[in-house]
């Protein structure tokens, strides 16, 4: 499993992007960064998005995505996620208002998105990738992921504030390889993280004892690159050989 870092941060602003990872060329893990980074035949190879939650940063290049690839390729891509998720982007973003329903175009029988719910814990398989939802706890409905092929097994918190379903998932996975967790505030800034439903350093360093192997690497995203110069330094002080601080442009190979 090869994936490729789009965007990492919990924030827009020049230099930085909002989250979205690219899993073997044609499954997009989160939508925040799609279209500004990779070039129309490389967006034309996506065939799946998988979605945490309805938050902007997260899902808004499905739609520039979906406008871009519309009458140049053949077949539709999934939009995969929870029911609740999906409900909530077709009545706020896909519904003719805020941006066109693209599970109707361009027509009903051949639409370029099509929405694929799963169900808590319950498999997908998605080409050579298979994909298990897990609720997490964020200030919307929204779902980590046990994502796995023939070589390994990857969790994606996705926004979470402390939680423990996902742990629990992930610890009976056998051969899991690594871990994708968020951390989007420094230490001084807890009240804040605990209302928004994010982790700070601290809480995302207690988070990953919760899975138990120290020795499965931990890849950190979603810092607020206002903050990330504390961010950075704080990660430093856990003195972790585990933890690692995600760059966009990053290739991490399962």
């Amino acid at each position: 499993m090869k994936l490729k870092v789009l965007g990492c941060y919990g924030a827009e602003m020049p230099g930085y992007k909002t989250s979205g990872f690219l899993i073997n060329d044609d499954t997009l893990l989160d939508a925040g960064t799609v279209v500004s980074v990779l070039s129309v035949e490389e967006q034309l190879k996506i065939n799946n998005i998988i979605i945490t939650h309805t938050h902007l940063d997260h899902i808004k290049d499905i739609q520039f995505l979906a406008d871009n690839v519309t009458g140049k390729r053949n077949g539709h891509i999934n939009l995969i996620s929870a029911h609740g998720v999906l409900d909530i982007l077709r009545a706020n973003i896909l519904n003719n208002i805020i941006w066109p329903d693209f599970t109707t175009i361009p027509s009903m029988n051949g639409p370029i998105l099509k929405f694929l719910p799963v169900r808590g814990k319950e498999e997908l398989s998605i080409g050579s990738l298979t994909v298990k939802p897990v609720r997490v706890n964020h200030t919307v409905e929204a779902t980590g992921y046990i994502i796995k092929d023939k070589d390994g097994a990857i969790v994606y918190t996705g926004d979470t504030g402390r939680t423990d379903w996902i742990w629990e998932v992930a610890e009976q996975e056998d051969n899991l390889k690594a871990i994708f967790i968020e951390a989007s505030f420094p230490n001084s800034m807890a009240e804040l993280a605990d209302i928004s439903g994010h982790l700070t350093v601290n809480g995302m360093a207690e988070e990953l004892k919760k899975v138990g192997d120290k020795k499965i690497p931990a890849y950190v995203f979603h810092m607020k690159p206002q903050y990330l110069d504390i961010i950075e330094k704080e990660i430093a002080q856990l003195n972790s050989k585990r933890i690692h601080v995600l760059k966009q442009g990053d290739v991490i190979q399962i």
